[in-house]
Parts: C-alpha cells; sequence; structure tokens
C-alpha cells in the first residue's frame, strides 16, 4: 500500500512531490487501484487545536491530568464511539483528536469547533472570538507563527 499526495486537476488526480510521483509510475495505465481520497490535517490547524486545549486545561480545575482532560473535552464535544455492552447498553467511548484517528481536515475542522464551544463553556462561557484571539496568541508563542 502507498500513501500518495494529490491535487485535483481538469484532467483528474496528479501527484504533488517526487515521491508520489514515484509511486505512482509503479501502476501500468488502465491499473484499477482503491484508493481513500483526505484532505490531510493542517499543522497550524493542529497547533491552534493543541493551544485550545492546553489554554483550557491550564485555567479548569476539576481535572490534574491532560489526558483524562482531553478524553473529557472529547466526550462532551461529541468525538466518541458508540458500541453496545452485552447487556444491551449504549456506552460512547472518547476518541483521540491525532492525526492517524482524525486525519481529514475536514472532519477536523468541525471536531475542533465543536471542542472550541466546549472549552469556551468550561472558561465560563468565555466568548468563542475573544478564545480564538487568546489560542492564536498561545500558538505564535509556543509553536512559532509559522506553524
Amino acid at each position: 500500500m502507498a500513501t500518495l499526495f494529490l491535487k485535483r486537476t481538469l484532467s483528474g488526480f496528479a501527484p504533488v512531490d517526487a515521491p508520489s510521483e514515484e509511486q505512482t509510475k509503479k501502476y501500468k495505465l488502465g491499473t484499477i487501484c482503491r484508493a481513500e481520497i483526505v484532505k490531510p490535517r493542517n499543522y497550524r490547524h493542529h497547533c491552534l487545536f493543541m493551544s485550545l486545549l492546553a489554554i483550557t486545561f491550564d485555567n479548569q480545575d476539576k481535572f490534574t491530568d491532560p489526558q483524562s482532560f482531553r478524553r473529557a473535552v472529547a466526550f462532551e464535544a461529541g468525538h466518541v464511539k458508540e458500541f453496545q455492552t452485552l447487556d444491551g447498553e449504549i456506552l460512547r467511548v472518547p476518541l483521540s483528536y491525532s492525526y492517524d484517528e482524525l486525519p481529514d481536515e475536514d472532519e477536523f475542522t468541525v471536531k475542533f469547533g465543536a471542542a472550541m464551544t466546549v472549552c469556551a463553556k468550561i472558561l465560563h462561557n468565555m466568548d468563542h472570538d475573544e478564545l480564538a484571539r487568546e489560542v492564536e496568541r498561545y500558538a505564535d508563542e509556543h509553536y512559532g507563527r509559522t506553524a
């Protein structure tokens, strides 16, 4: 299996870098392949999300462990997997926001918005625009402006 980075063109998808171009040359013209098209996550967007979680964690008093806090935010934001127990009870388990678990940028954007709403509520119903500005500032400070 190969991971390729492709760009949508008028004539279809085209490789965007040398490794992807090399991978495509391994397939003869007319070869049918199965593909999962995912818009890869933006690193800056990821840094903003991590900043949101850090700011909120630092300004709350219910959790002492960042991982437990992240799970609680994911759960509250609806970023969960549901399953049924043998007794028929439906349980919800929070999911990770990692690149591997949530690789698509468009889906991540929706999940980020839900987490932003949860974090604004935790921060005593902080205004979303004000929170967004604080997240930007924090990300610039900790990850750099270009991140």
